[in-house]
């Protein structure tokens, strides 16, 4: 009986122990450094464009392009979890071509913890609030008016720019293509469907990543951002086959929204394909709607 006993209590040390260790693996991966790699060359946007940096407001340094034109008229993008500047799984590249080609300068960076900017951890949304505020400050610096700012942002940072959204009240427009109202419930949905991750992980997982690596991801909740800008007008864009970030997510932030706010429903993309679905519609909503809210160029 004794002997039961023991090994039963060793057992059960053992499986405490591999249930900790793979948390805090998976917790680790999770919220380390992403995309240090720039594959494609400023020049495929334009010949236009000078090498930046600035500081988020909590003192780190990013890095980042500027395209330029004769305009007063700027997009500030911002790339998703897993993605730098270049943004590939959003087209970035070619979507900022075609604004720079319109007219619009283009502010391209990399949030903390990807590409060459400085950052310990991602925090999917909650402290990259700082690196989009820091891009504002730098394009205030530059001689851009905030009412003429425009904040582009696909998946993660399109979530940061609702997660921001309070601080944004002078930014003259914000669209949000293919966001979510509450991360965490996802990100768990995610790690079991894409990495056959078992949901009894996650309380511990989570646990690791809000305390040890403090990056608060449970703390990412856009749509309850909303209620405190009841006068912004959002464009919203997504994908109607996401299978990601499913398209009742942006339904839903579009109810609390202000009612003139707008959601487009692409019928063929996935997440984050709404230009690469269908770029012409793509173009017609952004620049209707970056017309509209920031003025003819």
């Amino acid at each position: 009986m004794k002997r039961n006993r023991k090994l039963i209590l060793i057992l059960l040390i053992f499986f405490i122990l591999i249930y900790i260790g793979f948390s805090f693996f998976v917790a680790n991966e999770m919220t380390k450094p992403m995309a240090p790699r720039l594959d494609v060359y400023p020049t495929v946007v334009s010949e236009n464009f000078e090498a930046i940096e600035f500081k988020s407001t909590d003192d780190l340094t990013l890095k980042g392009w500027l395209f330029s034109t004769d305009t007063s008229k700027l997009v500030i993008m911002v790339p998703g979890l897993t993605q730098n500047r270049i943004n590939t799984a959003y087209y970035a590249i070619w979507i900022a071509k075609d604004l720079v080609g319109a007219g619009y300068n283009v502010i391209m960076y990399d949030p903390r913890a990807t590409g060459l900017s400085e950052g310990d951890r991602v925090s999917y949304g909650k402290f990259e609030v700082a690196d989009i505020l820091g891009a504002v400050e730098f394009a205030k610096g530059r001689g851009f008016k905030p009412e003429k700012i425009a904040i582009l942002g696909d998946s993660t940072g399109a979530i940061t720019i609702l997660m921001a959204a309070d601080k944004l009240n002078k930014v003259g427009a914000l669209i949000i293509d293919s966001a979510a109202t509450n991360f965490k419930p996802l990100i768990i949905n995610r790690l079991w469907t894409e990495k056959n991750v078992p949901t009894f992980f996650a309380p511990a997982i989570f646990f690791f990543t809000d305390t040890v690596f403090k990056t608060k991801i449970g703390e990412v909740k856009p749509i309850e951002q909303l209620p405190l800008v009841p006068e912004r007008r959002f464009l919203y864009l997504h994908g109607e086959s996401d299978d990601l970030f499913p398209i009742d997510e942006s339904k839903r932030l579009l109810e609390a929204s202000n009612p003139e706010s707008k959601l487009v429903i692409f019928s063929k993309g996935n997440h984050v394909e709404t230009f690469k679905s269908d770029p012409d519609l793509y173009r017609k909503e952004i620049f209707n709607f970056l017309e509209s809210e920031l003025g003819d160029l």
